[in-house]
């Protein structure tokens, strides 16, 4: 029974400290760790969350714990602790680093209604222009007024500064109201025959002649009723042929009786694609999946928390080590995480597990709606569902009873958070792993460097998966020189037209499909004027506009700013606009125009936008719908189309052009995985890779399936410039409205970093210099990057924080192991 309960207020600030209250004697039974209450804070209420229960306290004063506002604690019991070790890992508050915990919707508000006090209102206030604008809307509503209705008449400063002033005077009254969670159950509305048989017949012989439509609906519902089948006032109009008043009129007579039942939503993937798939028997284990599955399932039945590093060529049967072990985790009684880098994944993966574990499968990841992802998140806090698939937030799902961890396609950029808090999922699993005594399994067949070579030192177990199921060959790689290409051939080279047009041609082998990779989407990658030399950029990022063909518009994929192409140029009126580049739509054009007979699709995040578009393109391949697949990095990962002879890469040097220390390692890791997606049938693949670097080693390593050999060349590179894995990187980002207070601000960061540094001798300050992206959403970006011993670079940086007092306007941010420096 406690006394005191320590408490986070108002996880949305992503406060750090927490605030000791007093539990009043009816809360002492109920309140647990995780609970959201509610809570004062100065002069507000707002809702918290228990972050530890204590019988004593050296605190005084202490104010009271007004409410528990759910019975069930809203986070898994590892949650804490884990938000702590990743506020002090990254550098971040605690209360960003609880974010992730409390899924969009489901979190309890507090609502703000203000109204007119009956004091009277002075001349000056009514003469004052922000004062009497909040005055004359309240008088003229006559009534409570929330803050939601009070935003569109001022500004948010400007409100903010007015409410203050009218409450201080008391002119105004400020109400705080708790607000449920958007998300809830979902109810549907069912009926139900409450006449019998007899009944029924009785009022059909009574009414045949004046009411045939309402026996018709009577006699509809007593067949449903018949069949067991789902009553609904829509199903039963639409099967008595009439309207749902007609149904309604059979309601108000007593015939029919309503009644609300909770039914859960179906998430996209989850139906389409995984429900009438067969039960799949286990497969036949190789050697060394054997050996895999044994070294993993022994950790699992021992709860130890052991780290594994699945390294396999492409195609060489990962996922069903994952069943396997999965499979004995459910026997434990017990629940798996299975991390997927790419919403558009996560279908194929569904249908895989779902067609060996059933209905205990969940799916989290961001396209589900608010009541999607609600629904799955009780099937998880209440143990329905056993094992969570799903792109980087499901690693925050709430699951009780952890035994496994699964982080597929560990290598991929996407497990890296761009916002706090600014968290790696890979490091994120390896703790939470850690916390609940079970294994962790990273796969890849292109693992990061950083995991490679610490399965090389002993921190993973490293298991090899060499071959290819069925002793498949990987696909034959040729490289095609691009350099001295023009026009139409620098997009699809003579050797890839040919290499496609004999998977197509008629007469070709049955089932044979193309994938076209090109890691730029759009139509053009820049617009530019001949005559003056001027090209058309984005005001708010300083970026090209890329060009979409399909909807005659310019973009920024960065802000996401869209206008009509312009005819003309802005600096010299010239009408010779040149679309130069090509990304994924001009492609498929050429496609088009080459190979007019083809069925083609297109996957990018043009043509993802909308919910399940995901779902219908990988649909259509695999059902042979399409025999051409164009797409970006997301057709290179993890996808299996048997399919597919031919991979095509129209431009391999994309990355390798990025002014990052990880080009080289990004280029070897995208080529070799879109390569494994070719020769995964019966018959054999075939890659053409175009470039205009043939010689650089990471083509060369890509080309024979080389991971080894390009990690012995990386890593010593990466020894000599101290770059991870031999060093810590934080990059400390500074964003300000103008660049000379950006420069300023990065400077000043620098100074105390320096400062801070001064006799210790272990870390290197870089910068400040302008951030390679240096304007983004209308913010001059400056960075000063740190490197050097991991724990001393980590202190270093939290020292000269310290002596930082703008952190919370939110003009730094602190990437502690960045994934990218753009």
């Amino acid at each position: 029974m406690a006394l005191y309960a320590q408490v986070l207020p108002d996880p949305g600030r992503a406060l750090s400290q927490l605030f000791t209250y007093r539990v009043p004697e009816h809360l002492r039974e109920s309140l647990a760790v995780g609970a959201q209450v509610l809570v004062p804070f100065g002069p507000r209420t707002v809702v918290g969350v228990v972050a530890a229960l204590s019988d004593s306290t050296d605190r005084e004063n202490l104010r009271d714990v007004e409410a528990l506002l759910e019975d069930v604690p809203a986070l898994a019991p590892d949650a804490l602790p884990l938000a702590e070790w990743i506020a002090d890992y990254y550098l971040c508050e605690l209360g960003a680093a609880l974010r992730p915990f409390f899924t969009e919707g489901m979190s309890y508000r507090i609502g703000r209604r203000f109204r007119l006090s009956d004091a009277p209102i002075p001349q000056p206030v009514l003469d004052d222009a922000d004062l009497g604008r909040v005055v004359s809307h309240l008088q003229s509503e006559n009534r409570e007024v929330g803050l939601g209705a009070l935003r569109r008449l001022l500004p948010r400063e400007r409100l903010r500064r007015a409410l203050r002033s009218l409450k201080s005077r008391g002119l105004v009254i400020e109400r705080a109201t708790v607000l449920p969670p958007r998300a809830r159950e979902r109810q549907v509305r069912f009926l139900e025959l409450t006449a019998s048989s007899a009944e029924v017949e009785r009022y059909c012989q009574a009414k045949a002649a004046r009411a045939p439509v309402r026996v018709a609906c009577l006699r509809a519902a007593s067949s449903m009723a018949a069949e067991q089948a789902p009553l609904t006032a829509v199903e039963l109009a639409r099967r008595a042929g009439t309207s749902t008043s007609t149904v309604q009129a059979l309601v108000k007579e007593g015939l029919l009786r309503p009644h609300w039942t909770p039914l859960r939503r179906t998430p996209w993937g989850a139906s389409t694609e995984a429900d009438g798939a067969a039960a799949q028997p286990p497969l036949t284990l190789t050697p060394e999946q054997a050996r895999a599955v044994e070294r993993i399932t022994k950790a699992i039945d021992d709860s130890r928390a052991q780290s594994f590093l699945l390294f396999g060529v492409t195609a060489s049967g990962k996922t069903e080590v994952f069943l396997r072990a999965i499979e004995r985790v459910l026997a434990a009684g017990r629940q798996a995480i299975v991390l997927m880098p790419e919403i558009s994944l996560t279908a194929q993966a569904v249908r895989i597990y779902r067609s060996r574990f059933g209905e205990r499968v969940a799916v989290l990841h961001s396209a589900l709606s608010l009541g999607e992802r609600w629904d799955e998140w009780q099937r998880l806090r209440t143990g329905e569902a056993a094992v969570v698939i799903g792109a980087r937030s499901a690693l925050f799902a709430p699951v009780q009873a952890l035994g496994l961890i699964v982080v597929d396609e560990e290598h991929e950029g996407s497990y890296k958070q761009e916002q706090d808090p600014r968290y790696h999922a890979r490091e994120v699993a390896l703790k939470r792993a850690e916390l609940n005594r079970c294994p962790v399994v990273l796969a890849s067949a292109t693992p990061a460097l950083e995991t490679f070579h610490d399965a090389q030192a002993g921190r993973h177990l490293l298991l090899r998966l060499p071959r290819r199921i069925e002793d498949r060959p990987l696909p034959a790689v040729r490289l095609v020189d691009m350099r001295g290409a023009r026009g139409q051939a620098a997009i699809l080279s003579n050797p890839l037209r040919q290499a496609i047009a004999e998977r197509l041609r008629p007469g070709a082998a049955a089932g044979e499909q193309v994938i076209i990779f090109l890691n730029r989407r759009g139509f053009a990658t820049f617009l530019l004027c001949p005559i003056c030399g001027h090209a058309v950029r984005c005001a708010d990022c300083g970026v090209s506009l890329k060009y979409s063909n399909e909807t005659k518009s310019v973009r920024c994929h960065h802000c996401n700013l869209s206008e009509p192409a312009p005819d003309f140029c802005a600096r010299c009126g010239g009408r010779q606009i040149r679309f130069s580049g090509f990304g994924t739509e001009r492609v498929e054009r050429e496609l088009r125009r080459i190979f007019p007979f083809a069925r083609l699709g297109r996957m990018d995040r043009d043509t993802t936008a909308r919910k399940g578009s995901h779902l219908r393109i990988v649909s259509q391949f695999r059902a042979a719908e399409t025999n051409v697949l164009i797409g970006t990095q997301m057709v290179a990962k993890g996808f299996d189309f048997p399919g597919v002879t031919l991979v095509g890469v129209v431009s391999a040097d994309t990355s390798l052009n990025l002014p990052d220390f990880r080009a080289a390692e990004r280029t070897f890791q995208l080529l070799t995985q879109v390569s494994g997606r070719a020769g995964r049938g019966e018959k054999e693949g075939e890659v053409i890779v175009q470039t205009y670097r043939p010689d650089d080693y990471s083509v060369q390593a890509a080309a024979r399936h080389d991971y080894e050999g390009f990690y012995a060349q990386e890593i010593e590179n990466r020894r000599e410039l101290s770059y991870p894995p031999f060093s810590r990187l934080i990059n400390i980002i500074v964003s300000e409205e103008t660049e000379d207070k950006a420069e300023r601000r990065a400077g000043e960061v620098a100074a105390a970093l320096r400062a801070e540094e001064i006799g210790q001798g272990g870390a290197a300050i870089l910068g400040p210099a302008p951030a390679p992206l240096a304007k983004l959403r209308g913010r001059h970006r400056w960075h000063v990057i740190v490197k050097g011993p991991p724990d001393h670079v980590q202190e270093l940086v939290r020292r000269a924080l310290l002596s930082l007092r703008d952190r919370e306007a939110g003009t730094l941010a602190v990437d502690v192991d960045p994934v990218s420096l753009m």
